[in-house]
């Protein structure tokens, strides 16, 4: 069952809790609604089950607007979050954040579930959630939301790989992508980070950027002893976790973070060096918006 979003709004007094200009959840779709806390996500779900009235704009099926159907007769369940996960036979289930109150065995066990689940039922499922890393396991699509305001839809590759904005970049990977200002060279190939210039892979079009913000995942942040190649720095930090370690650097020009698979070879104090490929650096402009690179 389709659902097409058409300037769909719900306002709280003069708060609006979300405003979806256009949106379609395929039929037999996993979708979901991403974002932290009080973004709107929930309020979605309420409207599309008929708990709440939109405020403004339409949300249909088919041919028919779901406002005008009775809540009990849209064929949309809303599952309870409460270990029970099976919505039935009805053709649209809604998950609420069903791991928010769960700890991390039983969140394993509940997104297994809910993947066996929508394989075998082929339904429409739609989903909420303020965790990145749920939403990148489990969807086919994802809308991130903040402030009610849609941020970016796309498959998970595409919110990861290609983030629209720094708010989007900045929820999805863990750690967060590095994000640190710059300033785009008149060429467009290169952007200065403080006494350095990192070299893009392409051109930016747009001329009349000059600030502008660079952002590199953590796994993409390469580490090395040798102080011939890259840009020097002295480690801050180091975490460590199950399978892999977190490591800062400081260098001329901002902090990057770095992850790397199993234990450090390195510790506070170090001198070091970073590097980072140009094909895998994003630019943003100076408002946050994500920048081409041609």
């Amino acid at each position: 069952m389709q659902l097409r979003f058409d300037h769909l709004v719900k306002m709280y007094g003069e708060v609006t809790a979300f405003d979806i200009p256009t949106l379609t959840i395929e039929s037999g779709e996993f979708f979901t609604f991403a974002g932290p806390p009080s973004s709107g996500k929930s309020t979605v779900l309420r409207v599309i089950a008929g708990l709440e009235a939109p405020s403004a704009g339409t949300l249909a099926v088919g041919e028919h607007v779901l406002s005008d159907i009775d809540p009990g007769d849209r064929g949309v369940v809303l599952v309870a979050s409460d270990g029970r996960l099976d919505p039935g036979s009805q053709p649209v289930a809604l998950f609420d954040q069903p791991t928010s109150r769960v700890d991390v065995s039983q969140r394993v066990s509940i997104i297994e579930e809910l993947k066996h689940l929508h394989a075998r039922l082929g339904t429409t499922f739609i989903y909420t959630t303020a965790d990145e890393g749920e939403a990148l396991e489990l969807s086919d699509r994802i809308a991130f939301l903040k402030d009610g305001v849609v941020q970016q839809v796309g498959t998970p590759e595409d919110v990861f790989e290609r983030p629209q904005n720094i708010v989007v970049a900045g929820f999805f990977g863990d750690p967060p992508m590095n994000v640190v200002p710059g300033i785009l060279e008149k060429d467009g190939v290169a952007v200065e980070i403080g006494p350095r210039a990192l070299q893009l892979n392409g051109v930016i079009a747009e001329e009349y950027v000059r600030d502008v913000f660079l952002g590199v995942r953590p796994e993409h942040v390469r580490l090395q002893r040798e102080p011939a190649v890259g840009w020097r720095g002295r480690v801050t930090r180091v975490d460590f976790g199950d399978d892999r370690t977190v490591v800062e650097v400081h260098v001329d020009g901002g902090d990057f973070v770095a992850r790397e698979d199993g234990e450090s070879r390195y510790e506070v104090g170090d001198q070091i060096t970073i590097a980072m490929a140009p094909k895998h650096l994003h630019i943003f402009d100076a408002s946050g918006d994500r920048l081409v690179v041609r």
